[in-house]
């Protein structure tokens, strides 16, 4: 169960630069599109340290391996895994909570 929601998050990330490699072209953001980017942002804002968001964003983002993570930071490629599967734990675990506290939010509005 762990490593599916591991990989659940994984495959969300990915198409998350997939789909902002899309936007980038065509200049189309869907409403769908633009909630997940709201809730992750916020999610990495609150849950995640800075060196988590830093290996997040270069190796989801940017599509950066973690060789050259580890590398630019100048930690150990391991230490680089070890972030990156603590960001994607506490990012699985909060954003639902955040997608039940937008639509609470937006239907009391």
């Amino acid at each position: 169960m762990r490593r599916q929601a591991i990989l659940f998050l994984n495959s969300q990330m990915e198409e998350q630069a997939s789909l902002q490699q899309y936007i980038d072209r065509s200049g189309h953001r869907s409403q769908r599109v633009q909630r997940m980017e709201r809730l992750l942002k916020v999610a990495m804002r609150q849950e995640l340290t800075d060196r988590q968001k830093v290996c997040v964003r270069l190796y989801y983002l940017e599509g950066r391996n973690v060789a050259a993570i580890a590398q630019q930071l100048q930690i150990r490629p391991t230490t680089v895994y070890k972030h990156l599967k603590k960001a994607r734990q506490a990012l699985t675990r909060c954003v639902p909570y955040l997608e039940v506290s937008e639509r609470f939010s937006s239907e009391s509005a």
